[in-house]
């Protein structure tokens, strides 16, 4: 038993390693994965690195071509799209429940991390979008629905590359998405419900606005759909 929950976070370690890499573009579309040479990177043995491939092909993060080896996706806009209406119908409950449920302790958690967000400046885009991430996880607690949060995870994936490379893209600016937390947080703050199911539905129409500089900057990267917002 030991032994297996010892390999099983093995396996986890290489996942989330991988992933990790492939939502921050450090491995870019394109790249070839190669299980001898991320063993030698990361001193986790082949198998459970192999193993993790298997986790990252089911959210379509890699691909496998026969006979030539394994590979990391393009972003897929369809997958991206249909994630970011996914996160939108349940972020509106959620936040509808913030309202009622955040303590006072709570609100003061969501006030930090919006303080911490705010005093960002350009060099720090790593922390920014992590920091963005974790305004609306914590609002996934607060809702009692983390369970829903870790799940959306393993369907988010390619909704969080594009907010990634969205990110990292010069030409485009963060206060608007700073101001919109703001205004989520002085609803919870307020109980206004209509306020803040307003803005779940508002909040990530970011998206479709500021798709086509991501795009225009980063084409390689991109797997448009035939219904892409472009």
């Amino acid at each position: 038993m030991e032994q297996h929950q010892h390999y099983q976070s093995l396996q986890d370690q290489a996942y989330n390693a991988l992933r990790s890499k492939i939502i921050y573009a450090e491995l870019k579309p394109g790249t070839r994965l190669s299980a001898i040479g991320l063993e030698k990177e990361t001193g986790i043995g082949r198998t459970p690195i192999r193993e993790s491939f298997v986790r990252l092909r089911e959210q379509e993060l890699v691909e496998t071509r026969p006979k030539s080896g394994t590979y990391v996706s393009k972003i897929s806009m369809e997958r991206a799209e249909n994630a970011c209406f996914l996160r939108e119908k349940l972020e509106r409950s959620v936040l509808i429940k913030c309202c009622s449920a955040a303590s006072p302790e709570q609100k003061h958690r969501l006030e930090q991390i919006l303080a911490e967000s705010e005093s960002l400046d350009h060099s720090e885009t790593r922390c920014f979008f992590d920091l963005d991430n974790l305004f609306h996880e914590t609002c996934f607690v607060i809702a009692g629905r983390h369970m829903l949060w870790d799940w959306m995870k393993s369907v988010n994936t390619h909704f969080e590359r594009y907010n990634w490379l969205r990110m990292v893209s010069q030409d485009l600016d963060w206060e608007p998405i700073r101001r919109q937390h703001r205004r989520i947080l002085e609803a919870i703050k307020r109980g206004d419900t209509d306020a803040a199911s307003y803005l779940a539905e508002t909040h990530l129409h970011l998206m479709p606005e500021e798709q086509g500089p991501v795009i225009a900057l980063h084409p390689d990267y991109f797997e448009l759909s035939k219904d892409s917002f472009i």
